[in-house]
This record gives C-alpha cells, sequence and structure tokens, in this order.
C-alpha cells in the first residue's frame, strides 16, 4: 500500500485492519515469508505482490473480459490472486491540508487549489493527466509559519481512536505490516516546486534544512507510541524525487541533510526490531542508492525500470546489502506474451537469490491488455514461484 491507498483508506475512513486478508492456510504465513525474502532465506513461495493500476485500467479491461464487479483495487487483488502488505493508519504528515478550491472550470480543464495550497491544472476529457502545477503556496518564511502548527507531532488524530483494539489485532497478524515513516524532500518539493527548492538550496538554505528537520521529528516522536505497541515488518517512506535522468537534489545535498535525518528515524525502527526501510521512488535512484543506505533505507521500491533503475543492475553494483521490490518493467507487459516470459526468465536468477520481490514496476496502464497481464500472473507463479493463492478464474485456460 503506497501513501495515496493510505491517504484514500483515512478520507474514506476505512479501517485497513478489516480489508479482506491474503491468507493461503498452509505452510508459511505471507509474513514469515516476507521477512525471510528479505533477509535472504529460503521459502517455500516468494511474496505476490502487486502495484495496483491506473484509474482507466480495470474499465478498459472490463470490455476486454474482466467481470464488471472487479471495479477496485482490492476486489482486483482478490480475483487475481494477489496478496498485499498492510500499512498501519498512522498520520505522519499534516494534520489536516489547507483549504481547496476551484479557481476555474471549463469543459475541458480544471484549475484549482489544492490541500497545499498549490495552484494547478488538469484535463477533464481523455486519460487523466498528472496535473501541471501553476503556483505553489510554500515560499518564504511567512508561509512557512502557517505549516508549522499542521506539522505539531501532537495535534489530535495522528492515531485512529481504536489504536489498541488495532495494535492488539496486529500482534496476531500473519502477513506483513509496514510503518510509515514520511518524505523528507519529496513532500517539501511538492509544497515548494522544484525550480523554487532548487533556488532556496541557495537563497535560504536555513529555511529548507528547517522543513526537513520539523519533518524528521514529527515521524519520530509520532512512532514511538507506535513501535512500543506493534512490532512492525518494515518502514515505508515515499519520495519520488527522480527522473530516468537521475535525482533532483545532489548527492552532496543527500549526504547533509537528508542522510542524517533517515538514520534517526532508521534507528529508531532498528531499536524495536523493525530492520526493514523502504522508499517508494521512480525514476533513476542509481545516483543516491550510497546516501539511501547510509541513512538505513535499505530497499529501493518500485525500481521503476524505463526509468533507468534495472533491478538486476542495482543488485550487481550493491549486492545484497540493497533490497528490492517491484522492477517488472510495465512495458514489457504491453509488448506481447513473448517479451513478457523474456522479462521474467531476465529476473529469475534475482527471485532466486532472494531479497527481491518482483512487482509490475508502477500502475498498470492501460495499453496493457487483460491477457497478457493474466500471463504475466500465471509466469509469476509458475516460473518465479511466486504465491500460493488461487485466482477467482481458471488460469490454465489463459
Amino acid at each position: 500500500m503506497d501513501v495515496e491507498d493510505i491517504e484514500a483508506l483515512w478520507k474514506a475512513k476505512v479501517d485497513p485492519a478489516t480489508l479482506s486478508i491474503m491468507g493461503d492456510g498452509g505452510g508459511m504465513t505471507l509474513r514469515e515469508r516476507f521477512r525471510r525474502t528479505m533477509q535472504y532465506q529460503k521459502v517455500d513461495r516468494v511474496p505476490f505482490f502487486e502495484f495496483g493500476y491506473w484509474e482507466e485500467t480495470l474499465s478498459i479491461w472490463h470490455e476486454q473480459g474482466l467481470p464488471k464487479e472487479i471495479d477496485n483495487e482490492w476486489r482486483a487483488y482478490e480475483y487475481f490472486g494477489i496478496e498485499n502488505w498492510h500499512t498501519a493508519p498512522i498520520n505522519v504528515g499534516m494534520s489536516h491540508g489547507f483549504e481547496g478550491r476551484i479557481i476555474e472550470e471549463t469543459e475541458d480543464r480544471i484549475i484549482a487549489v489544492d490541500g497545499n495550497k498549490c495552484t494547478y491544472e488538469t484535463n477533464k476529457k481523455g486519460h487523466k493527466s498528472i496535473p501541471h502545477y501553476i503556483d505553489f503556496g510554500l515560499k518564504t518564511r511567512e508561509d512557512w509559519k502557517e505549516w508549522i502548527d499542521k506539522l505539531d507531532p501532537g495535534t489530535p488524530g495522528r492515531y485512529p481512536d481504536n489504536w489498541d483494539e488495532l495494535a492488539a489485532r496486529y500482534n496476531r497478524r500473519d502477513y506483513p505490516l509496514s510503518v510509515p515513516i514520511g518524505s523528507m524532500i519529496g513532500t517539501p518539493r511538492n509544497w515548494i516546486g522544484f525550480q523554487n527548492i532548487a533556488m532556496m538550496c541557495y537563497d535560504d538554505p536555513g529555511l529548507l534544512e528547517e522543513i526537513i528537520e520539523k519533518l524528521c521529528a514529527l515521524v519520530c516522536v509520532t512512532l514511538e507510541r507506535g513501535l512500543r505497541d506493534v512490532e512492525f515488518d518494515f518502514g515505508a517512506g515515499w519520495e519520488d524525487i527522480c527522473f530516468n535522468s537521475g535525482p533532483i537534489i545532489s548527492p552532496r545535498f543527500f549526504d547533509m541533510w537528508i542522510v542524517p535525518r533517515y538514520k534517526r528515524i532508521t534507528d529508531l525502527l532498528k531499536k524495536h526490531g523493525c530492520h526493514v526501510s523502504w522508499t517508494d521512488c521512480d525514476g533513476d535512484v542509481g545516483p543516491i542508492v550510497k546516501q539511501f543506505l547510509e541513512g538505513g533505507i535499505n530497499c529501493m521500491f518500485p525500481v521503476e525500470v524505463a526509468g533507468g533503475s534495472d533491478p538486476v543492475a542495482l543488485r550487481e553494483k550493491w549486492g545484497t546489502q540493497l533490497l528490492l521490490v517491484g522492477g517488472v518493467c510495465k512495458h514489457k507487459l504491453a509488448a506481447g506474451r513473448e517479451a513478457i516470459e523474456a522479462e521474467m526468465r531476465r529476473l529469475k536468477p534475482l527471485v532466486d537469490q532472494g531479497g527481491f520481490i518482483p512487482t509490475v514496476d508502477h500502475r498498470v496502464p492501460a495499453d496493457v491488455s487483460l491477457d497478457s497481464y493474466m500471463f504475466y500472473l500465471k509466469l509469476k507463479r509458475e516460473l518465479l514461484g511466486c504465491g500460493k493463492l488461487q485466482p477467482q478464474y481458471d488460469e490454465s485456460k489463459v
């Protein structure tokens, strides 16, 4: 479950612990498989994780034979026999956003202000576009004052009201459970803007470091309660600070301001028995893997191949100190069965070695056919030895 999913569940007032757990009823539990895979130990089957779908994908698959009632990610996971981890509903971000509003709406587009006080434009027709940001809400020290109270770890609502009950259930679980560890630079970039944050590094580095420190302290203080109550399997963060040409910040910047903060967070997790921490970062993470590792972030996700983060190359360079989740090129799925099988066979030695859980390297786009996706899932089960759940259809006919 990524940051967007967690936020969606919070807004929908859904308790993640009530969601269907993908257990197979025999052999190792999914939690055991995850922990052993992340420690390069033998498993009966590798966890069968995936990373969801574009908004349009399931609708297009309905036209290709997917039952109409499979209309959201959770139902799709059950239908396809996909397992999943859960993330504890602990809020390590803003306690509440700013009030959003629509500035202009036409037949084709919307211009609006979001909960981060950022102005964006998005289209209304065709494929849903990534919002084009026009202006940003955090530019000056005066602006920053409006954020500070929203980042107070003592703000009510950091934990759900039924946390004690949830913690008791979590301690009886048979599935992997993550604890959110936030974002040190990706979130400030969203508030400030790419060009603006680059300029702030020079114009007001003290302000930028103050923002990063505030986020780090928020995570550390907020997690103290949860880490006392529950033994988590991994920390899950989010950055998205890389393009296909590399990161938006330099390794030197990362060394100075980000590594020490992540080290404080991951040291806290390790103190409580949680030794795996990953960050969700698209693009080419290669130039800053060293910095992530020094900060205790020892797992990369989703290892976006087209973005420059090939799992085979990363393992060759960093060896077993780097764990990987993701790494199956989504464009290969769109290229047909021959390309899919070649990709699966390319990744099989990595799966056999351990420390790697293969998933599509982001949400499955709408140009991947239902037939190709089902063929991919079948190969994951049969060739890569992933999962023990059976799909809700006859896979022998795929």
